[in-house]
C-alpha cells in the first residue's frame, strides 16, 4: 500500500496547475494554422488576372515569382482543382524554358511532382517529363551541377540545390532519374566543400575570396542526404559521413537564432532538418523557433519585406510552416555512440518514403535525445529505440521513457542485427519499469509475449501469418493499449535496405505499428495538445476527485493535466486534482467534481454508493466515462447509476442542444459550443451516427451525474488507441471542459426524494429538463 500511496502522490503533483511546468515552445498548433491561412490569403490576393504573380522587383523574372507561389500553395495543401490554383498552374505551365530559367523549371518540377505523385494520370505528367528532360540535358557531362541557364560545370550551389531537389521530387512522382547523374552531383558537392565544413554560393573552386554561408552549407548538407537516399541502402557509416559531420560543426558554430529573418536561409534549414531528421540544429528547435516568429500575431497585418519581393518571402515562409509540420511517424532515440543507435542510419527515412509511395501519406520523422523535454518527444506516436549492444540507460532516463508512454507514446525496441544482449536488457528493464502502476491496476503493466491474434499483427488490415513465430514480440499493456514493445527481429535492417518485396512482412509490421499507435486515425501535425504559450493567471480553482475503483481507473494518468492546460488557457480555471480519491464521504467532501473513468468491469459496495449519494446530495457532480467505449465498464457504470438513483425522482436523458453541457454557458463561465464532434474510425465504422455525447441525470434543474458511454478521458492527452470508440482529442477536450465548468456553477442543492406512493394532483414545480429522454442504449 505504501508504494500505491507514493504513486498517487507523484501524480497528484503531475496534475497540478499548468504554471508548475516550464514552457517547451512559444507557439501553439492553432497559431500555425492561423498563420498558414493568412499566408495563403495573402498570396492569392497578389495573384494577377492572368493567373501569374508578376514580378515585384524589376531585375527578377516574373516567372520565378509565379513558380514559387504555386509551389508554396501546393505544399500547404491547396487543391490543384481550386479555380485559383488552376489559373496559377496554367500560367506556370505556359512558361517556356529559355535563358536564366533553371530556377523556374526546377521549381515547376517540384510543384508538378506534388500533383503527379497523388494522381499518376495527371494531365501535368507530360509537362513534368519534358521539364526533367530539359533539366538533365548535358547534366552528366556537366558533373551534376547547374547554373541559371541549365546544366553547367561552374553553376552555383543555389541553383544546383534546387535542381537536385527537383529531380528528387520527380523521382518520387514516378519520373525515373538516372542514378549516375546523382552520383556525379554528390561528387561535385563533396569537391566544393570548404575546409571549414561549409559551402559558398559560387560553384567555382578557384574563387578563394567567396564567402562560406549558412544557407549554402545547409543546402550542401541536405543535398548529401538526398544523394545518400538515392544511391545507398547499406548500413553503417556512409562514405560522406565525415563531410556531413564537418558541415554540422559549421552550422553549430554559425547558425544564429534569428535565422528566420532570411527566408531563403529558413527554407534551407527546413530542408536539412527534414532530410536529416534532426529536431535540433545548433541546439535550437529550428521549427519551433521559426514558427514562433512566422506565426506571431500582428494586428495591423504582416509586411513581407525582402530583396526578392514580398510574395516571394511569403511563399518561403509558407513552405517552412507547411513542410515543417508534416505528420511525424517515428522518433528515433539517440543514445551513446552513433554506431550503436544509428547503424541503420536511413531506416525510418526509407520507411517514411514507403508510407508515402504505398499509402499516399506524406510524413516525416525525427531524431530525439533522451535529454529532451519529454513533452516534445510526443510529437511522434512511436519512439524507435535500436542498438548493437545492451542498453545502459540510467534510472532517470528509463523513468523519462516511461513518462513518454504514460503520456500516450509507444516505445518500440528493435535489436540491430538481432543483438541478443540488447533484447535481454530491454526485457529486463521493462519487467520492473511499471512496478508502481502494476500494483495499482493488478494484472496489467506486465511484460508478456504477444499472441498471433494481437492487433499488431493485423492493424493495417492484412494479417501477418504465424506472426508469433515470424516476428516474435513482447509487450507491456495498461489494459487499453500497449505502452512498450520488444521486437526480437531486426525489422530496421529491411527498411534500411529497401527490401520492399522480399522483406514485405517487416514493412507491414511497421505500418501495423503506425496504425495501432494512432488507432488508424489521421496523423496530426503534433501528437499532443499544446496550450503552452497561452498560459494565463488563474482566477478560479476547481477541486476534482479522480476516483479510485476496481475497473482499471488509472489509465492515461496525464489526461487531466492536458485538460487543466486548456481550462487555464481559455477560462483562467486551475484544476486541483486529488488522484486516486477513495469512495468515502470524507475523501469526496469539498470537491466540485468526482471524475470516474475506467475500462474494466467493477462493482461498488453499499458503503461506497452511500458515500456517492451523500456527495451528490451535498451539491457535488459525478462524471462517469467508459475509456475507449469499453463494454465491460459501461455495463458496470450503468448498473451503478441505476442503483445510485433507484427509486428517486431523477430524470435521465441525453443532453439536449440547449443544455449548458452543450452550449458551454455555465453560469459565469463560457465553454466551447459542442457541435460537429469528431469520432475515431473504429467508432464510426460500427456506428455511423452518434447521438448526444452525454447522458445527464437531473433533479430539480440540477444535473447530478453525467455519463459518457464513449471515450473522452482516453483521448484528452491527444492520442487515439487502436479499436477505441472515442471522441477525437479536440472534441473530447471540449466536452470535458464543459463538464468541469458545469460542476463549478452555482446550483441549488435539493435532496432527491423518493416519489410519493400516491400520484400527485398538484402541478409540477420542477424546471423543464435540459435533457432529451432516452431509453435506448448508447452508441457503439
Amino acid at each position: 500500500m505504501n508504494r500505491i500511496v507514493l504513486w498517487i502522490l507523484i501524480f497528484s503533483v503531475v496534475v497540478a496547475p499548468a504554471t508548475a511546468t516550464p514552457k517547451t515552445r512559444e507557439v501553439a498548433d492553432e497559431d500555425v494554422d492561423r498563420a498558414i491561412g493568412e499566408l495563403k490569403r495573402y498570396l492569392y490576393a497578389q495573384q494577377k488576372p492572368d493567373g501569374g504573380w508578376g514580378s515585384w522587383h524589376p531585375e527578377f523574372d516574373a516567372d520565378g515569382d509565379t513558380a514559387i507561389a504555386v509551389f508554396a500553395l501546393l505544399e500547404a495543401g491547396e487543391s490543384p482543382d481550386d479555380p485559383r490554383m488552376k489559373k496559377g498552374l496554367a500560367a506556370l505551365v505556359a512558361v517556356k524554358p529559355r535563358r536564366r530559367q533553371a530556377y523556374v523549371i526546377a521549381t515547376r518540377i517540384m510543384a508538378l511532382s506534388l500533383i503527379v505523385a497523388q494522381k499518376k494520370n495527371s494531365p501535368y505528367r507530360d509537362q513534368l517529363v519534358r521539364d526533367v528532360a530539359w533539366l538533365t540535358k548535358n547534366a552528366r557531362r556537366m558533373q551534376g551541377a547547374w547554373g541559371y541557364r541549365g546544366a553547367d560545370t561552374n553553376g552555383d550551389n543555389s541553383v544546383s540545390q534546387f535542381a537536385l531537389l527537383a529531380l528528387w521530387e520527380a523521382d518520387r512522382a514516378g519520373v525515373k532519374v538516372d542514378s549516375t547523374l546523382i552520383r556525379l552531383a554528390e561528387r561535385t558537392w563533396i569537391r566544393r566543400q570548404r575546409r571549414n565544413g561549409g559551402w559558398t554560393y559560387a560553384g567555382q573552386a578557384n574563387l578563394v575570396e567567396a564567402k562560406t554561408t549558412t544557407s549554402m552549407t545547409a543546402a550542401g548538407l541536405a543535398s548529401l542526404y538526398l544523394c545518400q537516399d538515392v544511391l545507398s541502402n547499406r548500413s553503417g557509416p556512409y562514405p560522406t559521413q565525415r563531410n556531413a559531420e564537418k558541415a554540422w560543426r559549421y552550422l553549430a558554430k554559425n547558425l544564429k537564432p534569428d535565422f528566420h529573418k532570411d527566408e531563403y536561409l529558413a527554407f534551407c534549414i527546413q530542408r536539412v532538418g527534414l532530410s536529416s531528421g534532426r529536431k535540433y540544429i545548433a541546439d535550437m528547435n529550428w521549427y519551433a523557433l521559426g514558427a514562433a516568429e512566422y506565426a506571431k500575431p500582428v494586428p495591423s497585418g504582416r509586411r513581407f519585406r525582402s530583396k526578392w519581393g514580398p510574395w516571394v518571402r511569403a511563399a518561403f515562409e509558407l513552405i517552412f510552416l507547411a513542410r515543417g509540420r508534416l505528420p511525424l511517424t517515428f522518433n528515433k532515440l539517440q543514445h551513446g555512440k552513433e554506431a550503436v543507435w544509428n547503424w541503420h542510419n536511413r531506416d525510418i527515412a526509407n520507411f517514411s518514403e514507403y508510407m508515402r509511395r504505398w499509402y499516399e501519406r506524406r510524413m516525416r520523422w525525427q531524431i530525439v535525445k533522451i535529454a529532451d523535454d519529454v513533452r516534445e518527444l510526443l510529437d511522434a506516436p512511436i519512439m524507435l529505440v535500436s542498438g548493437t549492444k545492451a542498453l545502459t540507460f540510467s534510472k532517470d532516463q528509463w523513468n523519462k521513457l516511461r513518462e513518454y508512454t504514460l503520456r500516450g507514446g509507444v516505445l518500440l525496441f528493435v535489436p540491430t542485427n538481432n543483438n541478443r544482449p540488447f533484447i535481454n536488457s530491454a526485457k529486463e528493464a521493462l519487467e520492473d519499469l511499471y512496478a508502481e502502476q502494476r500494483e495499482l491496476a493488478g494484472g496489467y503493466y506486465t511484460l508478456k509475449k504477444l499472441p498471433s491474434d494481437h492487433p499488431l499483427y493485423s492493424a493495417s488490415g492484412e494479417r501477418i501469418r504465424n506472426g508469433e513465430k515470424v516476428l516474435p514480440m513482447y509487450g507491456v499493456s495498461d489494459g487499453t493499449r500497449l505502452l512498450a514493445v520488444v521486437c526480437e527481429r531486426d525489422i530496421s535492417a529491411t527498411w534500411q535496405r529497401k527490401r520492399y518485396s522480399s522483406g514485405g512482412v517487416d514493412f507491414r509490421l511497421g505500418v501495423n505499428f503506425l496504425f495501432y499507435a494512432t488507432g488508424a486515425n489521421a496523423l496530426q501535425s503534433r501528437m499532443r495538445p499544446v496550450f503552452i504559450g497561452k498560459d494565463r493567471a488563474a482566477k478560479y480553482s476547481a477541486k476534482v476527485a479522480w476516483v479510485r475503483h476496481g475497473g482499471n481507473w488509472s489509465t492515461q494518468p496525464y489526461a487531466l493535466n492536458y485538460l487543466a492546460q486548456k481550462l487555464r488557457a481559455e477560462n483562467r480555471v486551475s484544476l486541483d486534482v486529488t488522484v486516486g480519491a477513495a469512495l468515502t464521504a470524507d475523501a469526496l467532501a469539498g470537491h466540485k467534481l468526482a471524475w470516474m473513468s475506467g475500462s474494466d468491469k467493477f462493482v461498488l459496495k453499499e458503503n461506497q454508493l452511500d458515500a456517492l449519494e451523500k456527495y451528490l446530495d451535498g451539491g457535488g457532480t459525478l462524471f462517469v466515462n467508459a475509456v475507449g467505449g469499453s463494454r465491460e465498464f459501461r455495463r458496470s457504470a450503468e448498473l451503478m447509476l441505476e442503483r445510485l438513483f433507484e427509486g428517486k425522482d431523477v430524470f435521465r436523458g441525453g443532453a439536449s442542444s440547449n443544455s449548458p453541457l452543450m452550449t458551454g454557458k455555465c453560469g459565469k463561465f463560457r465553454g466551447p459550443i459542442i457541435g460537429d464532434l469528431k469520432r475515431t474510425k473504429a467508432w464510426v465504422k460500427v456506428s455511423p451516427e452518434a447521438g448526444s455525447p452525454l447522458i445527464a441525470y437531473q433533479y430539480a434543474g440540477r444535473i447530478m451525474a453525467i455519463y459518457a458511454p464513449n471515450g473522452i478521458h482516453d483521448t484528452l492527452d491527444g492520442h487515439t488507441a487502436h479499436g477505441a470508440k472515442s471522441y477525437m482529442p479536440k472534441s473530447a477536450r471540449d466536452i470535458a471542459a464543459n463538464v468541469v465548468l458545469y460542476a463549478m456553477m452555482d446550483k441549488p442543492k435539493p435532496k432527491p426524494k423518493k416519489p410519493a406512493t400516491e400520484p400527485s394532483t398538484q402541478p409540477s414545480t420542477q424546471p423543464a429538463p435540459t435533457t432529451t429522454p432516452t431509453t435506448t442504449k448508447p452508441n457503439g
